[in-house]
């Protein structure tokens, strides 16, 4: 690339070195080679050395680091700008073997990481006092406290790795101050694409670039009259740095880091694998072929899908192909475009009646969405690009909680007629009721297989929030009636238990593919196991409760009519 040897052509060792030439006559105080970078100072002054970087006392340890850092970055930064002011080519060339220009493209690029390196301080480190003021202890601590947010969990961190380039990512876990020598342009192709949201998480890259600007430093050989001895950190800041990398926290986000690069690492070969396998999607794979995110029913051995996201095109005419998830988006898919076309005038099958109850709109929009979402998801459950099939995975969840709110939202409308105050307070329950089930569902566990149990027990504790509304119908009425304006939806409450057991215990797949596994190829070419069974029993539930509605809208007992 044209970038590249740009670069390359004006790396620090090639725009400051001169070509072999006949050495010159130099002054006796010069000192030839490159300049020894200062080693961390292990035997602590007294003023840090009690330093306890415990969650408490940490906070102010990194406000302290950012006030050193801005300090010594300031002082470098005026010593530096000298060389940019207007200097005599002859009073340079005769202290050593640098022309002006040289000198001054020197100072310019080690100015650019100089600010670049403040930028991120300024960003990335908490804030300090005013130096007006002179604070406590305690206000210190109580002030960068409010500042600095928890350390970051290792899901945290693997959503910033994706974005990291290799190259970088095989350094993070080694946070040392060690004495290396890097180009100019390859510290600045590493650190440009870091994201930094957390203090600790900047603290070892903060000590890297400070050694590379010191390498960039030491890179030409200089007069003593520049004074770069002086150049250095001083030993305060080597050692706050050094007192911050050796803390335990920074060595459980180092082992954080390990463990997220692995399992990146470990996606995308199996994915790779994936990928070959299905011939880049053109062809079915089999369950052990799968990577690991996409293994939901391990008792369905093949027929799976994996097709590439920017062929698309091939992913939509899998709907109307063979494979595992046929019956899954089809049992949806079919009943959603029947329901969709009858609620057009020109349908055989429509009814004015349905746009004159508003529990009927509400319910029919959102068992249609249920329906949706659902065929959305089987359809998406074949394609190869993990946050796209997660997140229709999610937004099929959201389907399910709002058909659920809707339902208990019907049984409120018709239950609470006369009771205007009654019920739009359990209206409002229904309201927070869906809301849940539409944020709940990108939490980062709720998706995870392990999790299946806790998922079918949350929408569970959501269809229970119809328990209050019929307690007080109990109590305004009976208990009796308030069972027998019930009872017209019970045949649907039935079919989705009876559904909802076939999904929670993979039946009847999970009987026949260990016996008879010649019997499952079925499952491997169309489908058919217990998830459409379950999404069967939900459409039957869907219409059961359409028709429930048209007893319920009666309303209650003898208190109010329609």
């Amino acid at each position: 690339m044209a970038t590249a040897t740009a670069v390359e052509e004006h790396s620090p060792d090639a725009r400051l070195r001169r070509p072999a030439q006949a050495p010159r006559r130099r002054l006796s105080t010069f000192q030839a080679g490159r300049y020894a970078l200062p080693q961390p100072c292990h035997q602590l002054p007294y003023s840090v050395e009690a330093l306890d970087l415990s969650l408490n006392s940490l906070p102010p340890t990194l406000a302290s680091l950012r006030l050193h850092v801005l300090s010594y970055l300031a002082d470098l930064e005026s010593r530096l700008s000298l060389l940019e002011s207007p200097i005599s080519t002859e009073a340079i060339m005769a202290k050593g073997e640098l022309t002006m220009e040289e000198a001054r493209t020197w100072a310019k690029d080690g100015l650019e990481m100089l600010r670049s390196i403040r930028e991120d301080v300024l960003s990335h480190l908490p804030d300090i006092f005013s130096l007006n003021s002179v604070p406590t202890a305690e206000d210190v601590e109580e002030f960068v406290n409010a500042h600095l947010p928890e350390v970051p969990t290792l899901p945290e961190m693997r959503s910033h790795l994706p974005d990291v380039p290799d190259v970088v990512r095989s350094h993070l876990p080694d946070f040392k101050l060690s004495n290396v020598r890097s180009r100019l342009d390859d510290v600045r192709s590493r650190i440009s694409d870091l994201d930094f949201n957390r203090p600790l998480n900047y603290v070892p890259t903060l000590s890297n670039r400070l050694q590379s600007l010191q390498e960039h430093l030491s890179a030409m050989e200089r007069s003593s009259s520049l004074y770069l001895s002086t150049l250095a950190p001083s030993a305060t800041l080597c050692t706050l740095l050094d007192k911050v990398l050796s803390s335990h926290l920074v060595a459980d986000i180092s082992s954080d880091l390990r463990s997220g690069e692995e399992t990146l690492e470990k996606a995308a070969l199996e994915i790779g694998r994936a990928m070959r396998r299905s011939l880049n999607g053109s062809r079915l794979i089999q369950y052990v072929d799968l990577p690991e995110q996409w293994r939901n029913n391990p008792f369905v051995k093949g027929g799976y899908r994996f097709i590439p996201l920017h062929d698309w095109p091939r992913l939509v005419l899998s709907l109307f192909a063979l494979h595992n998830e046929t019956l899954n988006i089809h049992t949806h898919l079919i009943p959603f475009l029947l329901w969709s076309f009858a609620l057009f005038r020109f349908s055989p099958s429509y009814d004015t009646s349905d746009y004159q109850e508003p529990a009927k709109i509400a319910f029919t929009v959102f068992a249609l969405l249920c329906l949706f979402t659902s065929a959305l998801w089987h359809t998406m459950a074949g394609c190869a690009h993990p946050e796209g099939m997660e997140f229709c995975a999610r937004v099929d969840y959201v389907g399910i909680g709002w058909l659920i709110s809707a339902s208990v939202g019907t049984l409120v409308y018709y239950g609470f007629q006369c009771r205007p105050a009654e019920r739009d307070a359990f209206l409002l329950l229904c309201l927070a009721v869906g809301l849940s089930g539409s944020i709940v569902p990108f939490t980062q566990w709720f998706n995870q297989r392990e999790y299946k149990n806790a998922r079918i027990a949350f929408f569970l504790c959501m269809a229970f929030s119809s328990i209050a509304p019929l307690v007080e119908l109990s109590r305004l009425h009976s208990p009796w009636e308030m069972y027998t304006f019930i009872s017209p939806i019970v045949p649907s409450l039935v079919s989705y238990v009876v559904g909802l057991v076939f999904y929670a215990t993979h039946f009847p797949e999970c009987v026949v593919a260990p016996r008879w596994p010649s019997l499952c190829r079925w499952l491997d070419w169309l489908g058919g196991g217990s998830h459409a069974i379950w999404h069967v029993f939900i459409v039957l539930a869907i219409s059961l409760h359409k028709r429930g509605m048209e007893v319920m809208k009666g309303g209650i007992g003898d208190a109010c009519t329609v």
